[in-house]
């Protein structure tokens, strides 16, 4: 598999680092990663992809390496990172993969960059989720926040992902911690995250703003849910197809919430085409 360079940017005061496939003379493709992940989430389906796109992940700001913020992590935050980190790297027009929380700021950001943004993937993620997931969420058990050693946090990264390879979970798990000089493991990701209630999922006010993000998009849109996964529902879908311009949508059957962790060689499948890829 193909490495990328990791880079590091300033944007709003804060370091952020980014890995680049290169190719430099293709369109760029962006990655975002979702909530409390980082951007070697992306590094099976960006090897797939970076001899057709110049592709870009951004571990988002307290995510995955990149400086914990000060000032907070309301949505306008992390997509005005976005507006600064495309105009630093002077990207004119570039396609926007989004999972999860991803998603979210890709809403957020293309209704006001329409003659930037060529096309959209959004992984798993809805202007509203479904009720059972808010239950889910609310009442799962916290992030354990340290890790005596390397199985421990297997096990943990595990619990929340049950269909994904042995070799996939490794991979993710050591991308989001660190051994700290005590000998402890934990979380590269900022502890306000890993605990915040995400009002996303209930707030009427950033939902609704979700909507009327989709329903402002010109641009080709392709949901990629996972079958198994409870975040949106059939109804939610059929609604965001009426809402968007240009919309379409695909599940991977076997798949949960974690789409490129549990299953990327079937991500890759079926987003090649949206993007004019060969699989």
């Amino acid at each position: 598999m193909m490495k990328p360079e990791e880079k590091s940017i300033e944007i709003n005061g804060l370091n952020l680092l980014y890995l680049d496939w290169g190719n430099e003379d293709r369109t760029p493709l962006i990655c975002l990663h979702g909530h409390g992940s980082q951007a070697h989430v992306f590094d099976e389906f960006a090897d797939a992809m970076a001899p057709y796109y110049r592709v870009l992940a951004l571990n988002q700001r307290g995510h995955g390496g990149s400086d914990w913020a000060t000032d907070g992590y309301g949505r306008d935050k992390f997509v005005d990172d976005l507006t600064v980190f495309v105009d630093k790297l002077r990207l004119a027009r570039f396609v926007l993969v989004g999972l999860s929380m991803g998603g979210w700021h890709s809403l957020l950001y293309t209704p006001k960059n329409q003659e930037r943004v060529d096309r959209i993937i959004i992984g798993d993620i809805a202007p509203e989720p479904t009720a059972q997931f808010v239950e889910y969420w609310h009442n799962r058990p916290p992030t354990p926040l340290e890790f005596p050693d390397v199985d421990a946090a297997l096990l943990w990264g595990r619990s929340s992902n049950p269909r994904a390879s042995d070799e996939r979970i490794h991979k993710d798990v050591l991308d989001k911690i660190y051994q700290r000089a005590d000998g402890t493991w934990t979380h590269k990701a900022d502890p306000a995250i890993l605990a915040d209630s995400l009002v996303d999922l209930t707030d009427p006010a950033i939902i609704n703003r979700y909507w009327e993000g989709l329903a402002e998009i010109s641009c080709p849109i392709m949901e990629v849910r996972g079958g198994l996964s409870p975040m949106v529902s059939d109804e939610v879908n059929d609604r965001m197809a009426k809402t968007a311009k240009d919309y379409r949508s695909v599940d991977i059957p076997d798949s949960g919430h974690p789409l490129t962790t549990e299953q990327y060689n079937q991500f890759i499948e079926v987003t090649s085409s949206f993007l004019g890829v060969r699989s």
